[in-house]
């Protein structure tokens, strides 16, 4: 490459002849290595690991939470549930089908459980269901009733966390024992059931991200198709480029797949989709530019071989430079905690390492496996070199990648003569954009179930459940207070409990508390629970007043080992969503009041909580750290690497400055329109959209960036420091634009997806591209290059430190 060094330039011009000259087994290796890797790698589902909160860091407060649960309460089981919400809208109370939920409901559901095992309370680890609870259960039973006794609850705990593949098999099952209830007529009349819970909206979720992946897939391949067609006209043409990419991506996955089978890195469902769209983007564009030059060179030499082995050697540095831009910049999510970023930075880097071999070796042996057939239906007439007074051939025209080329000619012309104005006219129209973003830089969406689609059967269940019961009540809040001078078994102790719960009940609508049930008070603070526990002080119900002590006893106070006596749980359950955004806020508040209002005596215990909204509060936080982690050393990295290959400093400081102010238009735009089209119901942008839009724009716009300076570089030494920048905005405006076009349309797919993410993930990043190859490459940097030469050539000063640069080609 021109920016490089001899070295690399005479290192791709071997590569070049050697492929030129064994494209036979080198197809034949990379076939043989396709076969290889489907024979022996699994699918990517069975590695692949499912969740959300599983990958945070192990000492995140909720992890800690569960960590001194697991310990204290051994023999309790965490994770997530199912549950059946049962209502009528006629005057017959909800106890009338008691029979049916006993026998038919929870009978069916018994037998599930016997199915997988046997439920995990009786069988540890046989199963994934823990307990079934109904509201005909003694004691706790009637708080799955609500006020007007008119709907009830079913609610099948599980031992698995919410977003985990393994909980499926039994949702499947419930929906199904539902469904053979409604066929065989069982249910009663009238009554409606409803299913949702934690473990339905995961599976949900998962089955969302699986179908927009296989819908993202298929339109970006689809897109590409029709975009190269558009741009070629050549049908054999259109497809070297997807098959290159296909290859390397396939080859990709198994690749990663069989390192994540044998433990060397961790892969996550939703991972597979970004290796896709950034491999078939950042790919084809790879070969369209080695098919550009490609081009250049049979204009010159009629040999196929010998035109193949001088694009290889003259672009082959130029892509890879321009590849390791992308490369280091997203490798640098590889410092995330959050072990979804984290292994971006790995598995996608690697992906990018094997498409561009693939576009230097496979896609130029299918050039000379096809030959000038690739070119069909156009057929070469000769070389335009032998005729220099002659029109272009269809077959060069044919080569030609981009229509609208006397576009650039005037772009350049205005460049020259108003590059000051070209300058200040493009920033002020982005900068309300970009304050958009500076403004709304926080304002981002952390609600799980807010990515649900609309039609998502828990949806409906939800909706159902917070018409009859508080929100929360599927995700409650767990405290665990641990005090080594406290017995919490003893009257002294309950009573500490009780005043703190008490303490909490009197700010319950501040902190959206809907019940809070303790050691003290194991019914809740509910006017169903007092009414429970008035009728047995009234009744004077000895015995079961003594069985319920007995069972709080035993499910609120642990009594494991050193911590017997001495650790104690409260179950908060608040009447918001525990997987919204407004949830977080008042876990915040919820968790600050816990120890503001503690007893004097339990001054100095260890507070540990968990539950959904304690994870999401975490998931939150640590993916805030990461988002300021990667805004800083991304920029440096490329920084770096951009100095390196352009011998400057200023304009690497520039370059670096046009992605930042690009990044921040998109993401104004992107909050501008997501918020026009829902007014009311818009809560921000999803969290991952500005880490991912973030790091794959920076690196991307430095990527094109690159390939106008390698022009920049070689025009300059022909045309001088002005008119150099000029013509290289007009021989790389089609090429560029095209590559910007298929990145955009390829980041477009991923707004056939359901996932409300996906959509605004796809929007950003292909305004972005679009507004990067339309606006800041071919206006922003020449318009500043040409201001900084003319600067430099007044006389007024030498700003740019330049060294010495080898001849330059692209």
């Amino acid at each position: 490459m021109s920016l490089g060094g001899v070295g690399q330039t005479a290192m791709f011009s071997v590569l070049g002849k050697l492929v030129a000259r064994a494209w036979l087994p080198c197809l034949a290796g990379w076939v043989l290595l396709l076969i290889i890797m489907r024979l022996i790698a699994p699918p990517w589902d069975e590695v692949a690991e499912s969740g959300q909160f599983s990958f945070l860091p192990k000492d995140v407060p909720s992890n800690r939470g569960k960590d001194l649960f697991k310990a204290a309460f051994p023999k309790e089981v965490m994770g997530s549930n199912i549950v059946l919400v049962l209502s009528r809208q006629d005057e017959i109370p909800i106890y009338e089908d008691k029979d049916f939920v006993e026998h038919n409901l929870k009978g069916g559901l018994l037998q599930i459980a016997d199915e997988e095992g046997g439920l995990a309370d009786d069988q540890r680890g046989r199963s994934v269901i823990a307990r079934i609870q109904t509201f005909n259960d003694e004691g706790k039973g009637a708080l799955l009733v609500n006020g007007y006794q008119n709907a009830g609850l079913v609610v099948i705990d599980l031992t698995v966390e919410f977003l985990e593949r393994r909980a499926w098999p039994v949702v499947y099952a419930v929906e199904s024992l539902i469904d053979r209830l409604h066929r065989e007529n069982k249910i009663p009349e009238g009554l409606e059931i409803a299913m949702t819970g934690s473990a339905v909206v995961g599976r949900d979720m998962r089955r969302a991200e699986q179908e927009s992946a296989n819908l993202i897939e298929t339109w970006t391949i689809w897109l590409i198709i029709g975009l190269l067609l558009v741009i070629y006209r050549a049908p054999l043409l259109a497809l070297i480029p997807i098959a290159t990419v296909f290859f390397a991506v396939q080859i990709s996955i198994d690749l990663l797949v069989l390192l994540a089978k044998n433990h060397l890195l961790t892969l996550s469902e939703t991972n597979r989709i970004y290796i896709t769209v950034l491999a078939y983007g950042a790919g084809v564009d790879y070969c369209l530019f080695l098919i550009a030059r490609y081009r250049e060179e049979l204009q010159q030499e009629g040999d196929l071989g010998e035109a193949l082995a001088r694009a290889i050697g003259k672009v082959g540095g130029t892509l890879t430079a321009s590849a390791t831009t992308v490369i280091c910049g997203i490798a640098m999510l590889a410092f995330a905690q959050f072990g979804k970023y984290h292994q971006a930075g790995v598995t996608i880097p690697l992906s990018l390492c094997i498409v561009l071999s693939s576009a230097l070796t496979f896609s130029p042996s299918l050039l000379r496996l096809t030959g000038r057939y690739a070119f069909w239906p156009l057929s070469p007439k000769g070389r335009t070199s032998d005729r220099p007074n002659s029109k272009p051939s269809a077959w060069t025209r044919c080569l030609r990648p981009m229509v609208f080329q006397g576009i650039w000619e005037k772009i350049g012309q205005a460049l020259e003569r108003r590059p000051g104005l070209i300058w200040l006219a493009s920033v002020i129209v982005l900068v309300p954009f970009a304050a958009i973003a500076v403004r709304n830089y926080q304002y981002l969406d952390y609600g799980l179930a807010n990515d649900l689609p609309k039609d998502a059967p828990s949806l409906e269940g939800t909706h159902d459940l917070e018409r009859h019961f508080p929100a929360g009540l599927i995700g409650p809040t767990t405290v665990l207070i641990r005090n080594e001078a406290v017995d919490f078994t003893t009257s002294e102790g309950t009573r500490l409990i009780e005043s703190l719960a008490d303490r909490l009940e009197e700010r319950k609508d501040d902190l959206h508390i809907e019940d809070i049930r303790t050691l003290a008070k194991p019914l809740g603070i509910s006017a169903t629970a007092k009414d429970i526990m008035r009728r047995l002080e009234r009744l004077s119900v000895t015995e079961a007043s003594r069985k319920l002590r007995e069972q709080a006893l035993a499910y609120y106070a642990s009594d494991a080992g050193a911590l017997k006596n001495h650790v104690t749980r409260v179950d908060i359950i608040p009447n918001l969503d525990p997987l919204s955004h407004d949830s977080i806020d008042n876990f915040e508040r919820i968790e600050s009041a816990l120890r503001s209002e503690q007893p004097a005596a339990l001054q100095g215990s260890e507070i540990e909580l968990f539950g959904a909204t304690a994870s999401l509060r975490d998931l939150q936080q640590v993916t805030t750290q990461d988002l300021k982690r990667i805004e800083v050393v991304v920029p440096a990295v490329i920084f770096v690497i951009l100095m390196i290959l352009l011998r400057e400093v200023v304009v690497p400081i520039y370059l670096i400055a046009t992605v930042l102010f690009s990044y921040l238009a998109t993401l104004g735009m992107t909050f501008a329109l997501f918020w026009l089209l829902d007014p009311a119901g818009f809560s921000g942008l999803d969290w991952k959209v500005p880490i991912f839009l973030f790091t794959i724009l920076v690196a991307v716009g430095e990527d094109y960036n690159i390939f106008l300076m390698t022009r920049v570089k070689e025009e300059e030494k022909s045309h001088g420091p002005i008119h150099g920048v000029t013509r290289a905005v007009v021989n790389t405006g089609g090429i560029i634009s095209s590559c910007g076009f298929i990145m955009a349309g390829t980041f477009a797919s991923l707004m056939s997806g359901s996932l409300v993410e996906m959509k605004e993930l796809g929007f950003a990043l292909a305004f972005g591209v679009l507004l990067d190859t339309l606006v800041v490459r071919p206006l922003l940097v020449p318009a500043f290059l040409i201001l900084l030469r003319r600067w430099q050539g007044s006389g007024r000063g030498h700003v740019v430190a330049t060294l010495p640069t080898p001849p330059a080609s692209m």
